[in-house]
C-alpha cells in the first residue's frame, strides 16, 4: 500500500529551495523537512524554469517528458504560440542586424571618404567618364 503524499504549499516549497541554497547535506535537509530528497530537486528546477507559479500545484508538477499524454496535448497550442513568437523574434532581430550591418559598412564608407588626403569631406569634383565601349553603329 502506498504512503499517500500530502500537498506542499507555495510558500514551503520556496522555503525548502532557500534552504538547500546554502545546504551541504540535501538528504539530511529533505529528513529534516519530511519530504523526498528528489522533490527538492524537482521544485528548484520547476523554479528556476517556470518560475514560481509552477511550485502551486500539489508535490511540484512533474516534468514535461513524465506527463500524461493527455496533460502534453493540453499544453500544445500554448507551446505552439510561444515557438510561433520565437520565431517572429527571431527573425525581427535578423532583421536588426541586416540593419546594424549596413549602417556600419555606410558609416565605414564616410569615414574614408573624410579621411582621403587632402579632403574635406566634400565631393571632390573629377572629370567626366568616358564610355568604354563604342558600339559598332556609332562607328
Amino acid at each position: 500500500m502506498k504512503a499517500e503524499r500530502k500537498p506542499y504549499s507555495k510558500s514551503f516549497k520556496l522555503e525548502a529551495i532557500r534552504r538547500m541554497e546554502g545546504c551541504s547535506n540535501i538528504t539530511g535537509l529533505a529528513a529534516e523537512l519530511g519530504v523526498g530528497r528528489k522533490f527538492l530537486y524537482l521544485w528548484r528546477e520547476q523554479l528556476l524554469r517556470y518560475g514560481e507559479a509552477a511550485l502551486e500545484n500539489h508535490q511540484g508538477q512533474r516534468s514535461d517528458s513524465q506527463q500524461s499524454p493527455a496533460k502534453r496535448v493540453e499544453r500544445a497550442p500554448e507551446v505552439a504560440g510561444l515557438q510561433k513568437r520565437i520565431a517572429e523574434l527571431e527573425r525581427q532581430v535578423g532583421q536588426k542586424q541586416l540593419e546594424v550591418d549596413f549602417f556600419k559598412r555606410t558609416f565605414e564608407l564616410v569615414r574614408e571618404a573624410m579621411c582621403q588626403p587632402g579632403g574635406s569631406g566634400a565631393t571632390a569634383s573629377t572629370p567626366a567618364s568616358k564610355p568604354r565601349f563604342r558600339s559598332k553603329v556609332e562607328g
